[in-house]
């Protein structure tokens, strides 16, 4: 069985359409993560929650980011800097996470991206604690 170079033209045109999809999905997300950790480093929490989608608008408000946010370093100590972000695809959703290094422990602070790229879920979970000297 042969393929006709016609169809086998309109299935290679078609193949970086679909790549280039996803690829602007992961790029949404990227900048909007990037919009949310900036806000949060500037203490800008409305700017914070701009890209959010109106099911994590309605549940997770800006003042309750401010209150999880602020809570950080009374825990970790001030905190020294956000390491390099990485993207992936987590259960059909584009996530961006970035380590918040502390003093005295590290923070990966996640977002969570729909299929559209807005902001779907945002969480900041501790994964390395050091203790107190």
């Amino acid at each position: 069985m042969s393929i006709r170079p016609s169809l086998l033209l309109l299935v290679l045109a078609v193949l970086p359409l679909r790549a280039e999809t996803n690829g602007s999905v992961h790029s949404l997300c990227d900048a909007h993560a990037n919009t949310l950790f900036d806000a949060l480093g500037e203490a800008r929490y409305d700017t914070a929650t701009t890209d959010f989608d109106a099911t994590l608008r309605a549940r997770y408000s800006a003042e309750q980011l401010r209150k999880d946010y602020e809570a950080l370093p009374s825990r970790y100590g001030k905190l020294l800097g956000r390491g390099r972000p990485h993207l992936g695809d987590v259960a059909g959703h584009t996530v961006v996470m970035a380590p918040l290094i502390f003093e005295r422990g590290t923070v990966a602070a996640e977002v969570h991206c729909d299929g559209e790229g807005a902001v779907s879920d945002v969480r900041l979970q501790p994964t390395q604690a050091m203790s107190n000297p």
